[in-house]
């Protein structure tokens, strides 16, 4: 019998929104995402929005992580312009703190980046922080590529790249 996969992504719900607020008050979470409050009301006004998908990861059935995917297509962002049609920006964080830096970020974004991929996406974009080696040395591990510092709507950023391949199915 296969081993099931230990991630898994649910959709994320009203119900969801104390626990992260929890996770955004996190020191290891709050130190690189803006003020708790003002994530949290995004997060909440984008559940079950089309623009932006948001989801709760579970590690072996236990919520610990959070990730979301945009459609950049139409965003009004000079630093984004020029990238192909079909391209998601995705931002994510460890809400358990003991989880951090054990390889799970890495491993749950190339499951998330693959359900993307399938559903027609051909690049996904991240722009961590220029001083956030964390986040980059994850998404590094997870196959993106830098594509160099820019000034987002968000502020600076090192805007990373990981495009489908040819042999990756739809």
């Amino acid at each position: 019998m296969p081993k099931a996969e230990p991630y898994a992504f649910r959709p994320l719900a009203a119900v969801d929104l104390p626990l992260l607020a929890k996770w955004l008050e996190s020191r290891h979470v709050r130190r690189w995402w803006s003020d708790p409050a003002k994530a949290l009301a995004s997060m909440e006004k984008h559940i079950d929005a089309a623009s932006v998908s948001c989801f709760i990861v579970t590690l072996n059935g236990k919520d610990f992580a959070f990730i979301q995917a945009a459609d950049l297509d139409d965003v009004d962002d000079e630093a984004l312009a020029g990238q192909p049609k079909g391209t998601y920006g995705i931002d994510q964080f460890i809400g358990i703190e003991e989880l951090a830096g054990k390889g799970h970020g890495p491993a749950f974004m190339i499951g998330f980046c693959d359900m993307l991929f399938a559903k027609g996406a051909q690049r996904i974009l991240v722009d961590p922080h220029p001083d956030n080696a964390f986040a980059i040395r994850a998404y590094t591990k997870a196959g993106f590529q830098g594509l160099g510092e820019t000034t987002t709507n968000c502020g600076r950023a090192l805007l990373m790249a990981l495009d489908r391949q040819e042999n990756d199915t739809q």
